[in-house]
């Protein structure tokens, strides 16, 4: 009985295989050391107590906040498989980012060479970006998987347009991103830069015009459940204010925050920006060589730019450049950066190999500021500093019965509500600034998620707060001076439990004095 595979072919195989085994035990590796350590902060606090309601419930609440809620509804059923623990719920966003990195290999072997695939194997495993949102409670890796999912469907589907299942894929993982996270829409640009690129390129097996229009109605039609939702928040747009305006040294210096995970600088620095040329100069030596002998090339390279040129453009209408909104497209980085390297190896081996080096010490920079939480992405100090974990913990040895808890405002309300487990319904202080107005909106995003049976927990005036508890708990995330004007005065501070920037204050309430 003779072998169907060629001998010359088996040890290649074999590599392969040894090699694919490597790079997921090196991208699990990377994706869940120190998983646990950092603070669940406000966004994942969101995303964990919306979880523990029903489809149905999260489906309602959703439509009040800027996010669609596949995400929710798949961690829903996550938590009730695996618990609402932190490494629970956050393996979900890394094993997500793993199964992106499988279908980017995938992708890299339908269209390029074996060394190209392993050099972005290597590199996407290890790309700090990646890392860093595998390790939060949120939407961004899921999204990343359908998206590749369909990159996949989609060049699959070029390849072998008489196939029937792969346009039945491609609308499957299109809308389900979409019914993830909007920023889909970018991808699709994407995808038909790719499709017209094919068409014109005058290949024979390209897309008909008719199923291709057809296949992107389905996603259309797919989608209107959740239409009217989409229209309401896009009228309303609430929920960005925090994104800063753009500015020129956060464009020119994007790729730099990608890898070696640090902010934009105010001043001019041509090291930050090096990058960014750098990924250009890879970009532009693969396009050249595509017009002879990768077609698809043009999707690769447009997986990165077309998201980021699009949302650098809108951002000049309304502030929505963020990297975690871009984490989808950052896996293009590894991509691009292994088709030039695997093709300047063919003339200036030592040239390609040294890049490659220094490729990789960039990215453990930038995995060590991850571990280290120094990078400066949207939260990170934050899930560093405010240390309400141990707090609470502090909290629930102190705590007796019949105290009272007060914890300041909704950012600290909701990962107080996660990790508590006193037993004790808190109040919700909601300080309005002199603009009159609460934090976010009323009923929409975080303030949904507080039942209207408990409307009367929310308060903003320590004069009008009435309590019959002698000892009340004060809880922040965030210490200042200012709040020590916010007590009244016959309030007799006690005791302060201190993590990081996090405080509880214990206060004996005595006598209210009478006017």
């Amino acid at each position: 009985m003779t072998s169907s595979i060629p001998p010359e072919s088996f040890p290649a195989r074999m590599a392969d295989r040894a090699g694919l085994v490597a790079v997921i035990v090196l991208a699990l590796l990377a994706r869940f050391h120190s998983i646990t350590v950092p603070v669940i902060w406000y966004d994942e606090a969101y995303s964990l107590l919306l979880a523990e309601g029903s489809p149905a419930y999260i489906w309602a609440t959703t439509a009040r906040d800027v996010h669609p809620p596949l995400y929710y509804v798949l961690l829903h059923f996550w938590m009730l498989l695996f618990g609402n623990g932190v490494l629970s719920a956050r393996s979900l966003s890394a094993l997500a980012d793993v199964g992106t990195l499988l279908l980017s290999i995938k992708l890299m072997s339908l269209v390029t060479t074996r060394k190209a695939t392993w050099i972005a194997a290597l590199l996407l495993a290890l790309l700090p970006l990646s890392v860093r949102y595998s390790q939060e409670v949120r939407m961004y890796t899921l999204l990343g998987f359908w998206l590749m999912g369909a990159t996949v469907a989609l060049v699959c589907w070029i390849r072998a347009p008489v196939q029937k299942r792969y346009p039945v894929f491609y609308a499957l993982l299109m809308t389900a991103a979409f019914y993830t996270h909007y920023f889909a829409a970018l991808c699709v640009l994407v995808h038909w830069l790719c499709w017209w690129q094919v068409r014109e390129g005058g290949r024979s097996m390209a897309i008909p015009i008719r199923a291709w229009v057809l296949a992107n109605c389905a996603i259309v039609v797919l989608y209107l459940p959740w239409l009217p939702d989409f229209i309401d928040q896009l009228l309303r747009m609430d929920g960005l204010e925090w994104i800063p305006p753009l500015t020129w040294q956060t464009a020119l210096t994007f790729v730099w925050q990608l890898v070696m995970m640090e902010g934009a600088v105010t001043h001019s620095s041509l090291w930050r920006v090096l990058p960014s040329v750098l990924i250009v100069v890879c970009a532009a030596a693969v396009l050249l060589k595509a017009r002879h002998e990768r077609p698809f090339s043009v999707l690769l390279v447009g997986y990165f730019f077309v998201p980021v040129l699009t949302v650098l453009l809108v951002s000049l209408i309304v502030p929505v450049f963020n990297a975690r909104y871009l984490v989808f497209a950052a896996a293009a980085l590894p991509l691009i950066v292994a088709l030039a390297l695997d093709a300047w190896s063919q003339r200036h081996a030592v040239l390609a190999a040294v890049a490659m080096a220094l490729v990789l010490l960039a990215e453990v920079h930038g995995l060590s500021a991850v571990y280290a939480q120094t990078d400066e992405m949207n939260g990170t100090s934050i899930r560093k500093d405010a240390r309400l974990d141990a707090v609470i913990a502090g909290l629930g040895r102190e705590v007796r019965p019949g105290d009272a808890i007060v914890v300041d405002n909704l950012y600290w309300y909701l990962p107080f509500t996660y990790y508590n487990s006193t037993g004790i319904q808190p109040r919700l202080y909601a300080f309005k600034p002199p603009t009159g107005t609460l934090w976010g909106t009323a009923e929409y995003g975080g303030w949904a998620l507080i039942p209207r049976h408990l409307d009367s927990i929310i308060f903003d005036d320590f004069s009008t707060l009435k309590l019959n508890a002698k000892r009340i708990w004060w809880v922040t995330g965030y210490a200042r001076p200012e709040h020590d004007a916010l007590f009244p005065k016959h309030w007799k501070q006690v005791l302060v439990l201190k993590e990081g920037d996090s405080e509880a204050r214990l206060f004996i309430r005595g006598e209210t004095p009478t006017p």
